[in-house]
């Protein structure tokens, strides 16, 4: 019952309630807007293609602007370097701009439907990215107590959870031509809701930027005036980003969280290939049942189950801990499936399940309570009055962004494509139809004349198996224990920087 009192907090459920508004968006627009583009809007390919650069040169100039912004100031408006007020302001015209996509500029010509795309995301990322970095800064500089900053990120967690829950039947609305007015009432009800949750959580908030006591400030005497220094703004924020940069337990972060996105990624782009390829065609599940659908659900929703379990371990033992232990769990998980082989199916879908779990947990979440802790050491070994937190998270998000596009082209290059993949996919997925199904008269004749017959071999099926196999085991290995040396150095340095000023910000 203690435990449950040590939840309780009106100011973390006021951030919660900031994550699920963004969240009910974010997981409508990633889900659909491609979809509704092509179906609807008959959004050429080839347009899509020169979007997609353009906005991922702007994403990526863009995070850490909104950083800048929001930490040193911009053309003199005071309001952007508060929090809770760029929630209030902001956040309704970013759950307005989530509508731009789905109210089509024009269904024929190609360039004006491309350019509706550009505009849109452009508009709608840079409101995301001002509005979530603010998320994050309130996060951080709600407390500097550690607990504290738990209890914050298991509110988002849990409200991400529900908000996957309650957008989850929006997903999967039909957005044919006679159903696609529906689909658009819903959007424009989920965009009120959010507006409205955002509007009162920034209006309600009561969160102060902590201030640096012993802040000194850099000035020069002038008979008897003091007189401080100010510098230009961008040549600052260029110096801000190079202390921050350089800093040990900066890149600690930024190198553990690569890791642990690689991992994340490669899960969630190769879940259902994994699945089909090593259990489905091995008869373990049959093609789009519903216990197959059941998997997936509880392979995709076990982390953030894994993390609600963990909060209190997590206040006890500490973030980085807990991370370690989990990455040991991972290592024995791998060493196991490999003991046993591809062979044994029961084995092999306990390991998706558990590496899901495992790499889903906390990636956002753990490494949120870690930054926070490397903004608390960056104001004091920089001698900064106030946190710059939203210029370390937009700085780290542009330095771990690269891991998303990154984790696919690895898992693809040194595993899958060794095996065949994507060529063998279907005819070995026709193979082991014909092979396991009791319908079809399947022998070892038709086995050794199948390349005749428009069959891959046995041995070509069984070594797309096995590199499909390898990756599912080996990847999360490497990312693992990549992210548990970063995770090593970052304790030494915490450990370094505690004892030389005996005081972290996080007790």
């Amino acid at each position: 019952m203690g435990s449950f009192r040590s939840l309780l907090s009106y100011t973390a459920l006021l951030i919660g309630l900031i994550s699920f508004a963004a969240d009910s968006i974010n997981y409508v627009f990633t889900s659909k807007y491609i979809q509704v583009f092509f179906d609807e809007y008959h959004l050429p390919p080839s347009y899509l293609k020169v979007v997609q650069i353009l906005f991922l040169v702007w994403n990526a100039v863009n995070d850490p602007m909104m950083g800048y912004m929001q930490d040193l100031g911009c053309c003199g408006m005071k309001w952007i370097m508060d929090r809770r007020k760029v929630v209030l302001y902001a956040g309704p015209v970013f759950a307005a701009s989530f509508l731009l996509f789905w109210f089509p500029w024009s269904t024929s010509v190609g360039w004006l439907t491309a350019l509706h795309l550009l505009v849109s995301l452009f508009i709608y990322d840079t409101l995301l990215t001002l509005v979530l970095s603010a998320y994050c800064g309130l996060c951080v500089e709600n407390s500097r107590n550690h607990q504290d900053r738990v209890r914050v990120i298991v509110y988002g967690e849990i409200f991400t959870i529900v908000a996957g829950l309650l957008i989850y039947p929006l997903e999967t609305m039909p957005h044919t031509n006679e159903h696609y007015w529906l689909f658009q009432t819903c959007c424009v009800v989920v965009a009120c809701v959010s507006a409205a949750l955002m509007a009162y959580s920034g209006y309600h908030l009561k969160v102060e930027r902590p201030v640096n006591e012993d802040h000194q400030l850099e000035k020069f005497q002038e008979g008897e005036v003091v007189v401080e220094k100010k510098a230009d703004t961008w040549k600052n924020a260029l110096q801000v980003s190079w202390q921050v940069a350089k800093e040990p337990r900066f890149i600690c972060l930024v190198g553990a969280q690569f890791f642990r996105i690689l991992r994340f990624m490669a899960n969630e782009n190769f879940l259902i290939v994994f699945t089909e390829s090593l259990l489905v065609n091995n008869g373990f599940f049959e093609k789009n049942s519903g216990t197959l659908g059941l998997f997936y659900i509880l392979a995709r929703s076990c982390g953030s189950i894994l993390f609600l379990i963990l909060w209190m371990p997590t206040n006890r033992f500490g973030t980085q801990a807990v991370i370690q232990s989990l990455n040991i769990l991972s290592i024995f998980n791998v060493l196991f499936v490999l003991w046993v082989g591809m062979d044994n199916i029961t084995a092999v879908a306990v390991f998706i399940i558990l590496e899901n779990a495992i790499s889903r947990c906390g990636w956002q979440g753990f490494y949120i309570v870690v930054a926070g802790e490397v903004v608390d050491t960056d104001m004091k070994t920089n001698n900064r009055k106030t946190p710059f937190s939203t210029i370390i998270f937009t700085l780290k998000a542009l330095f771990n962004k690269p891991a998303d596009q990154l984790a696919p082209v690895l898992v693809l290059s040194l595993f899958l494509e060794q095996g065949g993949y994507p060529q063998l996919t279907v005819p070995c997925q026709h193979f082991y139809e014909d092979n396991f199904s009791n319908s079809t008269l399947f022998n070892s004749t038709s086995i050794e004349t199948s390349t005749f017959s428009g069959y891959p071999t046995t041995q070509q099926c069984t070594n797309y198996n096995q590199w499909m196999f390898l990756a599912l085991a080996i990847f999360p290995a490497i990312c693992a224990i990549g992210e548990s040396i970063f995770v090593a150095f970052d304790q030494y340095w915490r450990r370094h920087i505690k004892g030389k000023t005996g005081h972290l910000g996080d007790d």
